[in-house]
């Protein structure tokens, strides 16, 4: 496994549900009380966040976490293409 692009592929799957539910990063980082370059990060695939903040994420976009990874692992049977 590529630690990489698997960061870089949920990155995507959370800029995926936070545009479909109308959220900025600063409103994501306001609503998991994660500063916004820290989501900015997250999404580019330059973080690793842990499962907690994994959780955190996934609570605030109004999804469980086992979503957010399955659309992760969707991305990933695609060759990383993104799901917008």
């Amino acid at each position: 496994m590529d630690k990489t692009a698997a960061l870089v592929q949920l990155g995507q799957a959370v800029r995926h549900f936070r545009k479909a539910i109308g959220f900025s990063q600063e409103d994501l980082a306001d609503r998991t009380e994660i500063h916004r370059t820290y989501i900015g990060g997250i999404e580019r695939g330059e973080r690793n966040p842990t499962f907690l903040m994994i959780i955190r994420i996934a609570r605030a976009l109004e999804v469980s976490a086992s979503e957010l990874l399955q659309l992760t692992e969707a991305i990933a049977n695609e060759g990383g293409q993104k799901v917008e």
